[in-house]
């Protein structure tokens, strides 16, 4: 039976998942002018029999700009405990990339690459809520001032009241973990554990600043309508009817 290497949840480690099923879906994307590829695997832990899923991309395609055979993304766990989604739509691709990352380095254990991006999603989250759009466009062109970093973007969440002092608390804590992990010179031993909390943090903060803040403004639009007087019938009217009959 074919197997696909894959993180087990329950076992916390890289197992070889033996395969039951799967589904593909591979073309040509027009708008892109490339093809694209793509696999679901489902199967089951040898250890555990928890039953799992994991996405696989395909890379490079046999025939296409010269390749020789077609090759594919390492497996990534979608079921159970599929990669975390949000709603908004201003969430910067710097956060989400880093959160990915984090993701796929946690999978396969790697706890000290995780913190780091753990961090680096932080830090960009605090570029990108603290500084003007203007600002943005002159750090990009070299010519701004020095760029928000870790430490002094979570101080200036929590003085502008971005986040509560839960949340600072929290943002403490994991940039003393991004520090140990990213320092050569450091012991750190972070724990699988570890990493799954800093996880979770990351995770409550970016709902916290985009998710609930858009669904916020939402509600408040809502009752804003449901407050303002409804118009009459000879102003809804008013446009469409003859003027004799105003």
């Amino acid at each position: 039976m074919p197997t696909f290497i894959v993180d087990c949840p329950t076992c916390k480690a890289k197992v070889a998942a033996e395969e039951t099923g799967r589904a593909e879906d591979t073309g040509f994307d027009d708008e892109a002018g490339e093809p694209y590829g793509w696999r679901l695997l489902v199967g089951k832990c040898p250890r555990c029999n928890t039953p799992l899923a994991a996405q696989s991309r395909q890379l490079r395609f046999e025939g296409w700009e010269g390749e020789d055979d077609d090759v594919w993304s390492d497996a990534v766990r979608v079921h159970p405990k599929p990669p975390k989604t949000f709603s908004s739509f201003r969430i910067p691709h710097s956060v989400t990339a880093s959160l990915t990352e984090a993701d796929i380095a946690l999978q396969g254990n790697a706890n000290l690459a995780a913190c780091v991006m753990f961090g680096r999603a932080l830090e960009a989250l605090c570029r990108d809520v603290l500084l003007t759009t203007e600002e943005k466009k002159a750090a990009l062109a070299g010519t701004g001032k020095k760029k928000i970093m870790l430490a002094e973007g979570i101080k200036q969440l929590r003085e502008k009241n971005f986040i509560d002092s839960r949340l600072f608390d929290w943002s403490q804590h994991l940039h003393a973990f991004r520090n140990l992990a990213a320092h050569p010179d450091s012991d750190a031993t972070i724990t699988r554990q570890d990493a799954e909390d800093l996880q979770a943090f990351v995770y409550a903060i970016i709902e916290y600043i985009y998710d609930l803040a858009d669904r916020y403004e939402e509600f408040r639009e809502r009752q804003s309508a449901r407050k303002r007087p409804r118009p009459s019938a000879a102003e809804m009217f008013a446009s469409v009817l003859p003027k004799d009959r105003k």
